[in-house]
């Protein structure tokens, strides 16, 4: 709800829309501090470094989805490969903990999702810029 009320509410102030855009990259921030915490915390390799593991953790899982949606939008793949079984073969050979998300999920949450980091990163270049002309 909140990456849709940051992207897609026209009627919704300004305010309330960065209000959001905020939320959601916060909650990405999140998840990417405890990434990074966690491979400073590992010194050595461990053998389950060099074999799929049958549970992934959520911060795995949530990269994973992102390189799907961007793989999906920015190929122009329909939604509904994710479901096929050739393709559910495919990423469970990459890597057998990984379960795909259904097509809704996909075109839906993670859509948005991304939507918003894009949306997000777009407000924050033109707000660091200098002498831009908008308009005709």
């Amino acid at each position: 709800m909140e990456e849709h009320l940051a992207s897609h509410c026209k009627d919704v102030p300004a305010t309330i829309i960065r209000e959001y855009m905020g939320k959601v990259e916060a909650r990405e921030n999140t998840s990417n501090k405890r990434r990074k915490q966690e491979h400073v915390e590992r010194n050595q390799t461990n053998i389950t470094d060099f074999h799929d593991s049958t549970e992934l953790p959520e911060g795995r899982i949530d990269r994973i989805n992102c390189a799907l949606v961007k793989f999906f939008v920015c190929c122009g793949i329909s939604f509904r490969v994710v479901e096929h079984p050739f393709f559910i073969n495919f990423l469970k050979e990459l890597n057998g903990g990984y379960n795909p998300p259904t097509r809704e999920y996909l075109s839906t949450r993670l859509l948005e999702k991304e939507l918003c980091k894009v949306n997000r990163n777009v407000n924050d270049d033109i707000k660091n810029q200098s002498n831009l002309t908008l308009g005709k």
